[in-house]
Order: structure tokens, then sequence, then C-alpha cells
């Protein structure tokens, strides 16, 4: 187990200052000390956003440059809504769009795309926005078996939320290439980060259910503590750190900077806890 970044910590940064691109965040990212990077690629029928380009010679460029700086890109991170039903025509680029990156994740040697599901709204019944759902992952499963890619599916969208469903979904579509990534306070929301009880024993709980499905894991990083713990996680860090261990997760905790100032300042720190809280929970190994 490792710790890496996303390039949305960097979304201040891509935005305040247009001359940046993919190959100065791989050159920040190794001077904080990361080894391993998520990469936002964008959404369908749009410029890639922090990839910088889609061509094969700049994705080559990307990949060699990120060799040269000894880091490892474990996931491309795609924008889908697969339940959109106010356009169909985008809806539909949301499912060509997956499978445009699951071919380039495999032409790249990357293991993961961070997929996501699809919100409920109310132009539809939500019976038939999971249906909808359903259908555009099934349909992208035999892309991500040729490529050799997993669809990574995050808990971020309100289709398929909580642990369960996701699980859920995870059995009844019965690809080893439909996989989790779990991002723990995503289900706690702002409660969370303000100490509720109840919401942190939801995201605990839900966690663990999640992460023997996991192939990619984010960590919100919401700033750094006094005493270098984590906003959320604090103590009970280990106890995260555990849930993965015990699954057998071999992958990047990846952070995604939160909350207000310069997203960049905490994450060193940061990742030397989770880096602490790893050695003590693997015993190094």
């Amino acid at each position: 187990m490792n710790v890496g970044v996303h390039t949305w910590s960097f979304r201040e940064v891509y935005k305040n200052n247009p001359s940046f691109t993919i190959f100065d965040c791989l050159d920040k990212t190794a001077e904080m000390g990361f080894r391993h990077i998520e990469i936002l690629t964008g959404k369908a029928n749009m410029p890639p956003e922090h990839i910088s380009g889609d061509t094969p010679e700049h994705l080559d460029r990307v990949m060699k440059h990120a060799e040269k700086r000894g880091i490892t890109i474990d996931c491309l991170s795609t924008y889908n809504d697969f339940a959109y039903v106010a356009d169909e025509t985008w809806r539909l680029a949301n499912i060509a769009y997956i499978k445009e990156w699951l071919g380039i994740a495999g032409r790249l040697g990357v293991p993961n795309i961070r997929m996501l599901t699809g919100y409920y709204n109310d132009k539809a019944p939500r019976e038939e926005l999971e249906r909808l759902t359903r259908e555009g992952i099934r349909e992208c499963i035999p892309y991500a078996e040729k490529a050799g890619v997993n669809m990574a599916i995050e808990n971020h969208n309100s289709i398929f939320f909580t642990a369960d469903e996701i699980i859920a979904l995870i059995k009844e579509m019965g690809s080893r290439r439909l996989t989790a990534c779990p991002d723990p306070s995503n289900w706690g929301g702002k409660a969370f980060f303000e100490g509720d009880a109840a919401a942190h024993d939801k995201v605990f709980k839900q966690a663990e259910q999640l992460a023997p499905y996991a192939t990619q894991a984010h960590l919100k990083v919401r700033g750094v503590n006094a005493d270098g713990s984590i906003p959320g996680f604090g103590a009970d860090l280990d106890r995260l750190i555990g849930f993965y261990h015990r699954a057998g997760y071999k992958g990047a905790i990846v952070f995604e900077s939160v909350g207000e100032g310069d997203l960049l300042a905490p994450l060193m720190r940061a990742r030397q806890t989770v880096e602490a809280s790893i050695a003590r929970v693997t015993g190094g190994r």
C-alpha cells in the first residue's frame, strides 16, 4: 500500500495558471514526495482537462515524463453520468467516452479508470435511472475486459452510492473488471469533518464493507491538524488503513485536497502521516 495524489488537488493551480500542464503537475507531485498519481481526464465531448491532451503522442510523453520523475499513474479519473436523461445524445456520449478511455488506459498500461454512475433526478423514475446506469455499465464491461482495465466505481453519485448498493451492483455484473474506489468521507459529508459521531460511524462501517472490492481508493484531506493528524479521521486513521490491509489492497491511498486556502500546502505533511499509518498497520511490508 502507498500514498498518491489526485490532480484534482491542483485544480486551483490549473484554473489560475493557464500555462500549467500535466508535465508541471508531475514535477510538483515528485517534488512533494509522492510516487503515485491519479489524473483527471475530463468529460465527454469536452477538451481533456488535467491530462492536457488525448493524442497518442501526447499521452506517451506523459507516461515517459511520469516514469522519468519516478511516478506511477495508477488511475485515469473519468467523469460520466449514465442517467442523464435530459439529453440522450450526451448520455450516449458518456458511454462512448468511458469505452474510449478504457482503451487508452489499456494501451498506456494504467490499471484503473475511476468511473461514476449517475444522479437521481426529477425527469425519470428512480427505477428507470437505475436501469440506464446498469445498462451503461454493462455495455462498457467488454471494453474493460478487453483492455485489462478496472472500472473502479467511486461512491460519488446518488445512484449506487452506499457500500451495499455498489457491492450488489458489482456482484450483479459478474465481471472482475468492475471494482470500487472508496472515498470514505463522501458517506459522511460535512458532518463527518465536524466530528459528528453518527457520520463517523457511517463512514467507517461503509469503508470496511467496500474495502475488499477496491482497486483504487481516495482520501479527502481537509488540511492537517497541528499534531499532523488528518481532520475527520484523526486517531482512527490506522483503523481505516487496517480495513484496506486486511482486504489485501495493494494500491494507492490517493489524496483529494479540499477546503479553503492553498490546497497543496498540507499534502506533504498528510503524506507523512498516512505513510506512517501504513507502516504501523502493515509492519512495513
